[in-house]
């Protein structure tokens, strides 16, 4: 997947290992970058990463 691609909810919820749902529902509790783009939501995965990194750091 190309790292600089907006990716849809679905996109982003199989990425995770979520449903779109729970996208829809916590994006905005957590901090999820994220825009719209005439009016539905996406995310670059270059940014999602980045926030993986900072919000859910890796265990030793």
């Amino acid at each position: 997947m190309h790292h600089n691609r907006l990716m849809t909810v679905d996109e982003l919820a199989e990425y995770l290992g979520k449903k779109p749902a729970w996208i829809y529902n916590n994006h905005r509790i957590l901090g999820l970058p994220s825009r719209k783009v005439g009016g539905s939501l996406r995310f670059r995965l270059s940014e999602v990463d980045r926030w993986l990194d900072r919000e859910c750091p890796a265990s030793a």
